[in-house]
């Protein structure tokens, strides 16, 4: 079965799908999705610059 659910990179915007994101992380419960390892890092230094309070 693959995912074909529709997920958004939090830092960059960009559409993709789980199964083709380059990495991923779990924080307070939720899993964000990334396309590249420079978006997975920009997240990582600053995550509530980018997550909708």
């Amino acid at each position: 079965m693959t995912d074909t659910n529709t997920v958004k990179d939090p830092v960059c915007g960009m559409s993709l799908t789980p199964m083709t994101a380059t990495t991923s992380t779990d924080l307070d419960g939720q899993t964000y999705y990334f396309c590249s390892e420079d978006c997975y890092h920009t997240f990582i230094a600053n995550p509530k610059t980018y997550i909708a309070t």
